[in-house]
């Protein structure tokens, strides 16, 4: 699978690449892009899960500094901030509601092994301070040349897909995933708190909020409506 997604992301590297390098040496464009959030799994535990779930939050800002045109930089960096549980010690409500999330699913299925892959629905964010969404000259950029998140999906094949991005990302979802639909399916929550989402043959799909918004309005509420509708 990890030679699978690198095959994907170096067949659109080289257009990519030099899109954002533009942007590095153009004086005039004050944010820079960082470098992109690539995907790298542990192949044996992901196999061997019973229930496979990916989650996506929105950006990733300052990944490694400036866009260095280095794969391997990318793919490093992810391994040794979430495959090694880094990630839960950085002390972020996105990593609160991330871990709340497999607590209350791994509650509703004890018996099973449940392996999480994180991803991001914005792949290049910011370099340096600014955490905000990226101007659009370097999302345009990933959008045009680096479309690649239905081709993860599609590689790893998760049983379940939660983005916690919020509503105000549905538009780059659907930028992704070609012909996704949102629904409403809950009688507690409207569909701007929790959609459904169908793509293909992708059984359990959902948005909700950002874990920020969540904390602060009963997160095993949205939680729970979510698990209870998973079917398997």
């Amino acid at each position: 699978m990890n030679t699978q997604l690198q095959n994907i992301y170096n067949e659109k590297w080289n257009t990519f690449s030099i899109k954002l390098n533009e942007i590095l040496q153009d004086d005039l464009k004050e944010n820079k892009p960082t470098n992109p959030l690539l995907l790298f799994i542990n192949e044996e535990k992901y196999q061997n899960a019973d229930i496979k779930i990916m989650i996506f939050g929105q950006e990733t800002n300052d990944w490694a500094g400036n866009f260095q045109n280095d794969i391997n930089i990318s793919i490093n960096t992810y391994d040794e901030f979430y495959n090694s549980n880094a990630c839960y010690s950085y002390g972020k409500q996105f990593w609160n509601g991330f871990n709340r999330f497999l607590t209350l699913l791994n509650k509703k299925f004890p018996n099973k092994k449940i392996e999480a892959i994180w991803n991001n629905v914005i792949k290049v964010g910011n370099s340096g301070r600014d955490k905000n969404y990226p101007p659009e000259y370097i999302y345009n950029i990933e959008k045009e040349y680096f479309n690649i998140i239905n081709d993860e999906i599609n590689i790893l094949n998760p049983d379940i897909i939660l983005f916690m991005s919020g509503p105000n990302y549905d538009n780059e979802i659907r930028n992704s995933l070609k012909n996704i639909q949102f629904e409403h399916f809950s009688q507690n929550f409207s569909e701007r708190q929790i959609a459904k989402l169908n793509y293909h043959n992708f059984k359990n799909i959902y948005r909700t909020y950002h874990p920020n918004y969540l904390w602060r309005n009963n997160i095993n509420s949205y939680f729970s409506e979510i698990i209870n509708d998973i079917k398997l």
